[in-house]
């Protein structure tokens, strides 16, 4: 969420610049072209969430590989789209800003901006995949690093720019875009350790790889939403500029930051939900998926609500940055603005339903509730623009998302489930504490109940005894424990331990599983992080259930 918050500074910074140093003019040039940032955002969660969310699940799994040759085919593509987009973009440029409804008055401030912006959007693109996948690797203190370097760097830029040399509306754009450059650049120090899941290998794809369609499927819910994003803010530009010229959509851009402000809480809890709900799917552990929706709505709600009373109650602290003094924008910005904050309550709750489905296989559900919040909003924007006006986009905005929260509730196979009680499901044994003798017989003893005689010598043998010899005396390792039924039939057993350092090493007992090998491994315990800690995993081929 801290990652996030810097990351959504450039937009805040660019629009509180221009509308302080060149009037709302420019601010409305910067709403005008916010679609094209949305459509660069689509390039960047297919390939960021699609990526990050397969590598959490190879190390759910252990296949630390296939995760790299994935990442790498990401990059890729995550490159040449962008390129390929931009250059569509400034060859044709003074058609899509007639496209984006530009006006005459903010149309040189529009064409200077997003001139800028296409040029150099592939950082941006990189910049906003890269906080999924490292979030996924585990480095999200270096994802939010480069997000705080990058947001430092612009600020500084735009408001120098401004301020001080007096530049045009391009030194904002720059200071966006050459932010990113330095975020990408921290994100560069990833690769200092060899045994990252995310590393430029060779460009080959090895029987058993996700395909391309495969390695965006998960992307493909937010991709839609950032498409649909910039399909509804064109007609929202269209309603406002009819009904308000110029200051119409210059209260679009206003809104729009806004709504990146709800953005930032909103994905600061549904976010997590891919890297932490993909895991535990790679792991077939169903209580482990439905905990995190459970947790993660209820933190959501703690940080959104505050934001929503104040925002109800005190509309000027969105209004006064900007230096507004336009008489139109100042009678119907407050109701705009505390419409749009009540309605992010429901955006709240079908965001994490979304994440979810896209996280754990449900994209094809995922992407039908976005498609039916976006054509719901556009129909009621464009249905009651005759009777409320300026203010028709965002009762659009409510009700699409109403919409789309209904579908997810009662069309998606009890998809609010474990929002509010804990549903056990798979779960057999969950347990855990200081690792140490005591802990082992206790867990012997509870793992008996469930395993064969064999499943838990096996256990105790290839999990228990390395684990005990290779950590150092003095050592407190606080770990979880759990046994799984998983769905085909056999037992997973998974313990968890908070450590930095890898203290198994080269234990010839202990797998890393880097192998290409697509088979299942079995009886074998299979070493990975998960999610910040370390985690060691054996699946069970189930002989000897006599024994039980």
């Amino acid at each position: 969420m801290v990652g996030m918050i810097f990351a959504q500074i450039a937009p805040l910074a660019d629009g509180i610049c221009v509308s302080n140093s060149m009037g709302e003019e420019a601010l409305s040039a910067i709403g005008t072209i916010t679609p094209v940032n949305y459509v660069f955002n689509l390039v960047s969660a297919l390939g960021g969430i699609g990526c990050g969310v397969l590598i959490s699940r190879f190390s759910g799994s252990g296949e630390k590989a296939k995760a790299a040759r994935v990442f790498t085919r990401t990059l890729l593509f995550l490159t040449i789209a962008s390129v390929i987009l931009s250059i569509a973009g400034i060859i044709f440029i003074d058609p899509l800003l007639r496209l984006l409804c530009a006006t005459p008055e903010n149309y040189s401030y529009a064409r200077e901006y997003l001139l800028v912006i296409l040029i150099g959007s592939v950082f941006p693109v990189l910049n906003f995949a890269g906080d999924y996948i490292l979030a996924n690797d585990n480095n999200q203190n270096l994802a939010m690093a480069g997000d705080i370097t990058g947001a430092v760097v612009n600020v500084v830029v735009s408001f120098a720019g401004v301020f001080l040399f007096h530049f045009g509306i391009w030194v904002v754009a720059f200071g966006t875009v050459f932010g990113s450059v330095c975020c990408v650049l921290v994100y560069l120090l990833h690769f200092r350790k060899p045994d990252r899941l995310c590393r430029i290998v060779p460009l080959k794809r090895v029987p058993g790889d996700p395909g391309d369609p495969e390695i965006i499927k998960p992307g493909c819910a937010e991709g839609v939403m950032y498409c649909m994003f910039a399909v509804q803010l064109v007609i929202q530009n269209f309603v406002l500029r009819e009904n308000g010229g110029t200051m119409g959509i210059s209260n679009s851009a206003v809104i729009e930051n806004l709504q990146l402000v709800i953005t930032i809480v909103i994905a600061g809890a549904t976010d997590a939900i891919y890297p932490m709900a993909a895991a535990y799917d790679g792991e077939q552990n169903q209580s482990g998926m439905l905990m995190v929706k459970r947790m993660l709505t209820k933190y959501g709600f703690a940080m959104l609500f505050p934001v929503v009373v104040i925002l109800c109650l005190f509309p000027d602290l969105v209004i006064v940055p900007y230096g507004i003094d336009d008489p139109v924008m100042l009678q119907s910005l407050p109701f705009a603005i505390r419409l749009i904050s009540v309605g992010s309550l429901i955006t709240l709750i079908y965001t994490l339903m979304i994440d979810y489905l896209s996280a754990i296989g449900g994209e094809a559900k995922a992407t039908l509730a976005l498609i039916i919040q976006s054509v719901v909003q556009i129909i009621f924007t464009l249905l009651l623009n005759s009777r409320f006006g300026m203010d028709a986009p965002w009762y659009g905005i409510v009700i699409g998302g109403f919409a789309a929260l209904v579908y997810l509730c009662f069309f998606c196979d009890h998809l609010p489930e474990g929002i509010s009680l804990f549903c056990q499901k798979n779960l057999l044994l969950l347990t855990g504490g200081t690792f140490d003798k005591n802990l082992v017989e206790e867990l012997k003893k509870l793992s008996g109940e469930l395993l064969s005689g064999k499943e838990l010598g096996l256990v105790e043998e290839k999990m228990f005894r390395p684990l005990m010899a290779s950590v150092p005396e003095g050592v407190s390792l606080q770990t979880s424990y759990s046994i799984l039924e998983r769905d085909d039939g056999m037992r997973g057993v998974i313990l968890r331990y908070e450590s930095k350092k890898d203290y198994i090493g080269a234990n010839p007992d202990i797998s890393e599983q880097d192998e290409d090998d697509d088979e299942l491994v079995t009886d074998v315990c299979i070493r990975s992080e998960f999610l910040g800690a370390r985690r060691l995993m054996m699946v069970l081929s189930g002989t000897d259930k006599e024994e039980n």
